[in-house]
C-alpha cells in the first residue's frame, strides 16, 4: 500500500513548525485536500467514497515505483505506467488502508470493477492506464498539478520552509 496509508500516519512525527506555521499550513493543505477531494468525486459522478477506494487502488498499484529510479520515466501526464507494471490489490488491503469495513470497501471496488475504472488480475485488481490516461483523467491530472502548484506557492509565501 502507499506510504501514507492509515496505519502509518500515526508514525509521522511533527515538524519543527511554529504554531503560527502550523495553522497556516493547516489551512493551506485544508485548502489543496478540499480542491483534491472535489476533483476525485467529479471523476467518480460525486460518489467520494468511490473515489477514495478508487484512488487508493491507483496508489497502491504504483506506490513501488521510485520518482528517482525507473519509475521516474512514468511522472508525466501522458505516461503513466503500463498495466503490467502496476501491482494488483485486494479489496482486503484497501479496506484495512482506509480504515473502512471490508464489505463496504468490497462493494465500492466491485462498482469500479461493473464501471471498467478497475480491472480483475491475479491476486487483486488495478486501475488500468487505459482509465488513468483517458482524456478525462487526463484533464483532472492536469488540474491536480496545478492546484499542487498553487499549493507549494501559498506555502512558499507564508514561510514554510519545504525540507
Amino acid at each position: 500500500m502507499p506510504p501514507n496509508t492509515a496505519s502509518n500516519l500515526q508514525q509521522n512525527q511533527p515538524t519543527s513548525l511554529t504554531p503560527d506555521q502550523s495553522r497556516v499550513v493547516a489551512r493551506i493543505s485544508s485548502d489543496y485536500f478540499l480542491r483534491t477531494l472535489a476533483l476525485m468525486a467529479e471523476f467518480h459522478g460525486g460518489d467520494i467514497i468511490k473515489a477514495i477506494v478508487f484512488q487508493a487502488v491507483v496508489a497502491a498499484n504504483t506506490s513501488h515505483l521510485d520518482q528517482a529510479g525507473d519509475g521516474a520515466r512514468f511522472s508525466g501526464i501522458d505516461s503513466a505506467p503500463p498495466d503490467e507494471m502496476r501491482r494488483p490489490v485486494s479489496a482486503l488491503a484497501i479496506s484495512q488502508a482506509l480504515g473502512m469495513p471490508f464489505e463496504t470497501t468490497r462493494r465500492y471496488v466491485n462498482r469500479l470493477l461493473a464501471e471498467g475504472m478497475c480491472v480483475r488480475v491475479r491476486k487483486g485488481v488495478i486501475a488500468p492506464q487505459s482509465v488513468v490516461r483517458s482524456p478525462e483523467g487526463s484533464r483532472l491530472t492536469a488540474i491536480n498539478h496545478s492546484n499542487v502548484r498553487r499549493f507549494v506557492r501559498e506555502l512558499n509565501r507564508a514561510g514554510v520552509v519545504l525540507d
